[in-house]
């Protein structure tokens, strides 16, 4: 039941990243001034390293290390890595649950969303992402909360 609750709040945050690719502005489109979201946060390997520190740190905080004991951490992070270079504007494709689904019966709390949330932020600081990627990347994440807590409709 860890195993799966754990990769259904992974894959929920990685989902997050799908979202992120629509931040750029359409103007910054037209001119094609801007470089993905993806591209934004180093590519590939950038991405599979900022997973792997969420994952580290998600494993390491007291408030919610519980839902990921006993987890294949490699796999797991092979998994979101894939999802959020895909949702970030990345050459990877992904087929996958919605972030209701992925999430329900967790049981998450407001407080779980938080701190899942300030480990994500954590990583991006330890990768020396911008300051404006991490409020993009913060703004997606806050967006989806009412999809992650089991609202319908989102």
């Amino acid at each position: 039941m860890i195993k799966v609750v754990t990769k259904k709040f992974l894959f929920g945050l990685a989902v997050a990243a799908l979202a992120i690719s629509q931040a750029v502005t359409a103007g910054d489109m037209e001119a094609g001034a801007a470089k993905s979201l993806y591209e934004r946060l180093g590519s590939w390997d950038g991405i599979s390293q900022i997973v792997a520190d969420t994952i580290a740190l998600h494993q390491s905080n007291p408030e919610i290390s519980h839902f990921f004991a006993d987890v294949d951490a490699d796999r797991l992070a092979a998994h979101v890595t894939a999802f959020f270079a895909a949702g970030t504007g990345g050459p990877a494709k992904y087929e996958g649950r919605d972030m209701t689904t992925a999430h329900a019966g967790m049981g998450l709390s407001d407080a779980d969303f938080d701190s899942a949330v300030a480990d994500v932020l954590k990583a991006l600081d330890k990768n020396g992402i911008d300051e404006a990627e991490k409020t993009e990347v913060a703004a997606i994440l806050e967006s989806l909360r009412p999809a992650v807590m089991g609202a319908t409709g989102t």
